[in-house]
């Protein structure tokens, strides 16, 4: 543990303080109703929150520490050190790792927003001084060092100073054991006229087969050292199954297959690392990841747009010559750079976007993974549960898995058909045809653009319909068919159908759901014959 210089010094003049001339990159990320902001030259990497370690530490703001490649990190709560009650980590919290003075500290976080630059304009400082004399150790003035708001736009954020955090009374912070990583990865940086070491940020350096990869580390949820994949419904296109996190399955996407760079190779030992979408948490394979470094902006290079399968899901490439020389020697490639991918092009790719609503709760005792089978045996009294897929229609809506042969995304250049029928066109999967039909046309409900967002396939005595659905919502266990008791004992009145409703969810998030028997409904318009584009 290091000490610290007095606060009244570290305040006249903190660096985060210094009326900028050019943009700065701030990293954000936020905690309960804080949305907050570092410097990046105060950043050092984000990662899981994990086991606190209890520590011998006065200050009631220090939740423990965490173990960083052997060192223990004091893990602060901001809300503590401002006076707002304490509230538990919610699941999937993180720890931002901020540097400063040769020292690091960690500030639990509820998930990170990214990196993102600001202009002069965009930036208004508080007055420390005047206002730390009031709240010498509580309060807004010692920690916050203004707003902040991205040059692209945006919400603003509230600006931490770094220098003010450092001395933050007896709160311990941990001397640097690795400087070389805020060193060496800012010569380029550094040695750039105009450049200052806030144009650098974390990045995470990866392999997957011999191809190294690196991403924005702000843009990462978590990593996981040896998830289990597990088969699931939802294994198909880059999809391979799904892995338990939190008391969640979360879709494991294959980097490689995404990227169009091949296929990864998950039959032995694997790594992952997980992004956070509104809808949900999505896991990416890849076969290690090296290291979390940072770099400067200009160390970035661009790659020619021919020379990738899909090109916008890279930001450029980083050439080895920028980075520390014994991280280019753990990556252990012939290969000359990084490709870096893009964070946000990857959150807001079809297929990513698409798997992030179908996060499930691990419902113990289940046999396999979501995807429609009951426990294998169920308490007495009780019947088996079986999953459903939910997704908005006239609210939310609920269908049995098991019905459900694959999950396509839906190409909206699939619409051929102009006529007012619920057929919205035809897509081919694995060599075979599949018409696709609007669900809210088939329901009576209007059309609209965001009718469709995904398709369930049904395979039908051998013959494939799609049906196009707006956004997946979940995987769940449900009661269904449910009896007559069931309904009224959850206060529905009226007509009772038994197939019509299912008790989705568990615990308090238990609720009643309009069931959708897609089978039913296939073999009803296959009865029909009629044309259903006209």
């Amino acid at each position: 543990m290091a000490g610290r210089q007095p606060v009244a010094d570290a305040l006249q003049a903190p660096p985060a303080l210094q009326a900028p001339q050019a943009p700065q990159a701030f990293g954000g990320f936020w905690l309960g109703a804080l949305p907050l902001a570092l410097p990046m030259a105060a950043l050092r990497e984000v990662v899981p929150l994990g086991d606190l370690q209890p520590l011998p530490c006065p200050a009631a703001c220090v939740l423990g520490g965490i173990t960083l490649r052997g060192v223990t990190v004091p893990v602060v709560d901001l809300r503590l050190a401002l006076g707002q009650p304490a509230q538990p980590p919610v699941a999937g919290a993180c720890v931002i790792v901020m540097v400063e003075a040769g020292c690091i500290l960690g500030l639990l976080a509820d998930g990170a927003t990214g990196v993102f630059n600001a202009g002069p304009d965009g930036i208004s400082h508080m007055q420390l001084v005047a206002a730390a004399q009031a709240a010498p150790v509580h309060g807004l003035a010692p920690i916050l060092a203004g707003t902040v708001r991205d040059s692209a736009g945006g919400a603003a954020l509230m600006l931490l100073s770094p220098a003010a955090l450092a001395c933050l009374p007896q709160v311990p912070m941990v001397v640097d054991p690795e400087p070389q990583r805020q060193h060496l990865s800012l010569r380029p940086a550094l040695g750039a006229p105009g450049r200052t070491a806030a144009a650098a940020r974390p990045v995470m350096l990866m392999r997957c087969g011999r191809m190294p990869l690196a991403i924005d580390a702000m843009g990462v949820h978590a990593t996981l050292a040896h998830p289990q994949v597990q088969p699931s419904p939802l294994a198909m296109g880059h999809c391979r199954g799904v892995i338990a996190h939190d008391g969640q399955h979360l879709p494991l996407v294959d980097l490689l297959a995404l990227c169009g760079l091949g296929t990864a190779d998950l039959s032995g030992s694997f790594q992952a690392f997980i992004v956070r979408l509104d809808a949900g948490l999505v896991a990416f394979a890849v076969d290690e990841v090296v290291d979390v470094v940072r770099v400067a902006d200009t160390a970035v290079v661009p790659v020619p747009a021919f020379a990738l399968p899909h090109p916008a899901l890279f930001a450029g490439a980083l050439p080895m010559a920028a980075l520390p020389v014994e991280v280019v020697a753990r990556a252990a490639t012939p290969a000359h750079q990084f490709l870096l991918l893009d964070a946000q092009a990857l959150k807001a790719d079809a297929d990513v976007a698409g798997l992030a609503g179908t996060n499930t709760p691990v419902v113990p005792g289940t046999v396999g993974t979501p995807g429609g089978r009951a426990p294998a045996t169920a308490p007495a009294g009780q019947r088996p549960r079986r999953n459903m897929i939910t997704f908005a229609l006239a609210g939310e809506t609920a269908t049995p898995i098991e019905q459900v042969a694959e999950i396509l995304p839906y190409a909206p250049e699939a619409t051929v058909f102009a006529g007012s029928g619920a057929l919205l066109g035809m897509v081919v999967n694995r060599g075979r045809s599949i018409p696709v039909l609007c669900m809210r046309q088939l329901q009576g409900l209007p059309h609209s653009d965001a009718a469709a967002a995904n398709v369930l396939v049904v395979d039908c005595d051998g013959a494939l319909i799609g049906f196009a659905v707006p956004q997946l919502r979940s995987i769940e266990p449900a009661d269904w068919p449910l009896n007559e008791a069931d309904l009224r004992a959850a206060g529905h009145g009226g007509p009772l159908n038994t197939r019509a409703l299912a008790r989705v969810g568990s615990g308090d998030q238990q609720r009643l759901l309009r069931v959708l028997d897609l089978h039913q409904l296939a073999r009803g318009l296959q009865a029909s014959g009629r044309a259903l584009a006209a």
